[in-house]
């Protein structure tokens, strides 16, 4: 009984640790977008958003960014005003 305890507490720990920490960012397993820098004649925040192996790039769209283009994994965004992230929880 002691060892299943103490194996659900392990899992509960870990599962606390990768939901909030960008551990799943880092290993490549969930997609995420970065502010860049705006090119030169536009208007606009940008964000380039990478793939990621679990859920493939995110999608900007329901915030009014619209997608202006892929280089390579790389997507392209331009949004009206600042994004923001929501909370995790």
């Amino acid at each position: 009984m002691l060892r299943i305890w103490l194996m659900a507490m392990l899992a509960a720990a870990m599962f606390g640790v990768v939901r909030h920490t960008d551990v799943l960012h880092r290993a490549g397993l969930t997609g995420y977008c970065t502010t860049a820098p705006r090119p030169a004649g536009t208007t606009g925040h940008w964000r380039t958003c990478e793939k990621g192996v679990l859920d493939g790039r995110p999608n900007l769209s329901g915030q009014s960014c619209t997608l202006r283009g892929r280089n390579g994994s790389v997507e392209y965004w331009r949004c009206p005003a600042r994004v923001r992230s929501a909370p995790l929880g």
